[in-house]
Order: C-alpha cells, then structure tokens, then sequence
C-alpha cells in the first residue's frame, strides 16, 4: 500500500534531500500529475527544544517565501500539509524534470565558458525576484541548481530562507549553521546578519567552479574551508582556464570580494555584465554535451513556442519507494491506474520498464510492441498527443523491425497515428480522412468492410468526417456503418452506441 498524503498525494519514489529534509517523487491524484514532495520530520527539530507551533509557523513560512517568488526559474508551489498526527509537514511543488547542477558539472566535461554564463545569467535572475522581496536564499550552491530538459535554469530549496524583517533570529535558530560550507560568505561563516550579497558570494563560487572546474578553497575540514574563505584570495580565473574572458574573471573575483559592500550591488548588475557574453536569438546551437541539457537555448531562442517534433526523451525511473515487482505488477498497476482514470500516472509507470521489457523480450518483440501500445493508450486519455504520437510511431516501427506490413497491431498503430495528427492540427480533418480511407482500401484487400479491424477503421472516419464540413457525405457514411453494425454488433456494443451519439450530434 504506497503512502498518500492528505488524501491526495501519492507517494511514488525519492528524489533526494533537501536542506530541511527528504525531497520524494509524488503524484497529485485529483489533477494526474507529478509533483516533487518536500518532507520534513518534526522530530528532528523536537529534539533540539523547538515547540511544535513554532516549528509548524516556520513551515508555513517556509511554504509562502518559496509561494511568494514569482519566476519561472523557481518550481511552483501547490499546497503545504501539516499531516494529522503531527509528525511530518509537506511542502507539495512542480515536479522539474532535469539534472542538479552538480551532476551536470560531474557529467558534462569542461563546461563551455557560454554555457556557463547561461547558468549564471539564469540565477542571477531569479537571485533578483527574490531579493526584490526581500528573500535571502543562504544556502545557494550546485545541488540546489537544477537544469530543466529545455535548458531553463531552477534555483530550488528557498526553504531555508528568511525574510529581511526582523524575524531572521527567530526563524533560524533552530538551525546551528545555515549554508555549505564550500559556497558560504565570509558573513555567513561569522554568523552575522547577511543580506542579498550573500547569494552573490555563492554564486561567485559556483561561477568559479563552472568556468576552472574546481571550488574555490579545497580544504580537507569544514573548519579549514572556512577559515579559507575568511581570509584567502581566490585563485584568479584566467591562472586556471585561459580562455576565460577577462571580463568574467573581473566579476567573479569581485563577486568572492570578503567585504560585501565591495561585491556587485546587486543580481541585476550581475546579470547586465554577464549579457554581453550570452549568445543571441538565432545563433547556431553548440553541439549537446553527453546527452545534457543546453542552458543558453533559451538565450538562442527566446520563449519559443511548443516543440512539434519532440524527441520525448525517455525519464530515468526514481528510486522506487518500495522494491520494484516485476513486469507483471507494474501491468497490473497500470490497470489500475487507468480504472482510477489516473492516465498519466499510468503511462509514466510503463514507461518506467521500457528497457526492461525490451531487454527481456526483444526489440523486435510483440510483448515490447504491446508495452508501446498500452502507454500511448494512456497518454491519448490523458490529453497528451503528442507523446502518444511518439508511442504509436514506435509501435509502428516495431512492427516493421519485425517484418510485417499489415495486420491488426501495425493498422491500428495507423489509424492511432493518424488521429493524433489531426487532434494536433499537424495534418487538416480533410487530409486525415483521406488518409484513413487509403487505410481502409488496404485493409478491405486484405480482409472484408465487416471485420474488426474494418469496423474500427470506418469509426475513426465517422468521427472525423463532422469536421471535414461534408455533412451529407457524413450522414450518409454513418448511416451505412449504423445499418452495417446492426446487423454485425448486439445493442449494447460500444461502438454502436458511438456511432448513434455521433449521428445524434450530426443532426443537432
């Protein structure tokens, strides 16, 4: 039995940990989406003498600082839930599918010096819709850098942040040290009051880290960590990477300044210095590095519209709450799903043992072809075309691979396809009835109009006819496929019964 909370949210995997807690993977069953969970134990806090209506105001906090930051480069929050014995708070935000920032430095090799500009220039912005508020973040470093599949930059875990109100004692003083150690301002090291230039020193520190590959001060303690940042000068850029612009060097040295009265004033300055190094609309995009996401696209191409071609890239499964089952469960969950009309749900959890089956029972495989057909199914319920297009093109393919050209699973891929494209307006109602009629003459070659898969293929054109504006062509083909199913379906047969609704509909 999976955990949900407030009735709502299911659980469904882990993400990972966050500054005041566990991040997990969940599912929002009354919108059929994904979301990303923050949760956090109130017994970690108990035990330090924090009092529960304390501790539950500060989560509240919590929940309206990160509310209040309205950028695109900060997740969404849905709902914060207070569960009703007390001992976890959850913080329930847009789940953003992409890499840390500390993975994607692992991953990517030496980062291009407009790549990394693209990053900083993506947090420096959000830095200032925050620090307009004013929201200090205190805790700004890679793994709190996400980079999203389209290249947008996230800054997440505000959690920990505080209000410049007055209040930052109190908020903070469960807490011993905010921040790590690796990205932390000499203020934040003293324990002084500190202010939006903190954010600025980390992010001199990431930029630093972006452009040499390396941390600013590596020590082997914390405490040497610190005492580095207190009191030594950064290495200049240039010294580490040559081809480092001189500009860039300038900033992020200014950046790593102790004092923060001698750093930028402000995100907004910093973002201005780094403009004239970001790419411009329609220049050529640098070739993707190890399959990552490319930060300056949305410089190349500024708020550009919807892909219509997408590559859907194929989520890596989370770590499973509990063990995994097997192929059969996870079909047996699906079923489920979609009986709770939980279609997206149901088709991200197919998905998940894509390279299993594949692995188990073929590319060329019908059970793989199967595995496609049912999460294409899925998603068309659920409204995303799109990526049910995808599915069907690869039940398509797979069949080819396997070496037929006709038959009920490779005709009614077609037929999926077709209609697909013409709910995404990729082809008109006029050019996807024509199509579908040339599927059906292929069909009738082989088999007669009354058979199953004939029958399926004249209800796709009865539905697609109303839109080509034909209305006595209509009428007339329904009017046969009715008399037809009179004589071949009992009353109650579903697809009788569609053909009369669309009769019905064509009258009114």
């Amino acid at each position: 039995m999976r955990e949900v909370v407030d009735g709502r949210y299911e659980i469904t995997g882990a993400l990972g940990a966050g500054g005041m807690g566990e991040v997990l993977l969940g599912y929002d069953v009354v919108l059929d989406r994904a979301v990303a969970i923050k949760r956090i134990a109130v017994g970690q806090f108990a035990s330090r003498g924090d009092l529960a209506g304390e501790f539950v105001a500060r989560f509240r906090r919590e929940a309206r600082v990160t509310a209040r930051i309205r950028h695109q480069g900060v997740p969404q929050v849905f709902d914060a839930v207070l569960d009703k014995d007390a001992d976890s708070v959850y913080l329930v935000m847009e789940h953003i599918e992409g890499v840390t920032l500390r993975d994607y430095l692992a991953g990517a090799g030496e980062l291009p010096i407009e790549c990394g500009v693209a990053v900083a220039a993506q947090i420096a912005t959000v830095l200032s819709h925050a620090h307009v508020l004013p929201v200090v973040h205190r805790d700004l470093k890679p793994a709190n850098v996400l980079v999203a599949v389209d290249g947008t930059v996230k800054v997440i875990d505000f959690g920990i942040a505080a209000l410049l109100d007055g209040s930052t004692s109190r908020i903070t003083r469960t807490g011993s040290v905010l921040g790590t150690a690796a990205y932390m301002s000499p203020e934040l090291v003293n324990g002084q009051d500190v202010g939006p230039r903190a954010d600025l020193y980390a992010l001199g520190c990431i930029m630093h880290e972006m452009f040499s590959g390396r941390a600013v001060f590596e020590a082997r303690s914390e405490f040497d960590t610190h005492n580095r940042h207190l009191s030594e000068a950064p290495t200049p850029l240039r010294v580490l990477r040559r081809e480092v612009p001189g500009q860039i060097e300038e900033l992020v040295l200014e950046l790593l300044a102790k004092d923060p009265a001698d750093r930028p004033a402000t995100a907004h300055a910093v973002y201005d210095r780094l403009l004239p190094f970001l790419p411009g609309p329609g220049t050529p995009e640098i070739p993707a590095s190890a399959g990552y996401p490319d930060p300056t696209r949305i410089f190349r191409r500024p708020n550009p519209p919807a892909d219509t071609a997408p590559t859907a890239p194929r989520p890596a499964p989370s770590k499973p709450a509990a063990a995994t089952s097997g192929l059969v469960d996870i079909a047996a969950r699906y079923r489920e799903l979609c009986e709770l009309g939980r279609f997206a749900q149901a088709a991200q959890a197919l998905v998940t043992v894509v390279d299993e089956a594949e692995q188990r029972y073929g590319p060329h495989s019908p059970q793989l072809g199967e595995l496609h057909r049912d999460i294409a199914t899925a998603f068309a319920h659920s409204g995303e075309h799109r990526r049910a297009l995808v599915e069907w093109e690869r039940v398509e393919a797979i069949e080819l691979r396997a070496g037929s050209t006709t038959g009920s699973r490779i005709w009614r891929a077609r037929v999926a396809a077709i209609e697909c494209r013409a709910t995404l307006g990729d082809v008109t109602a006029s050019t996807a009835v024509d199509d579908l009629y040339r599927l059906f003459r292929e069909i009738r070659s082989v088999e007669d109009e009354f058979s199953d898969d004939a029958v399926h293929i004249r209800l796709a054109i009865a539905e697609l006819l109303p839109a080509v504006g034909d209305r006595s062509r209509a009428q007339r083909f329904l009017d046969q496929l009715r008399s037809d199913l009179e004589v071949l379906r009992p009353a109650q047969d579903p697809v009788r019964r569609r053909v009369e609704q669309l009769i019905a509909d064509l009258q009114r």
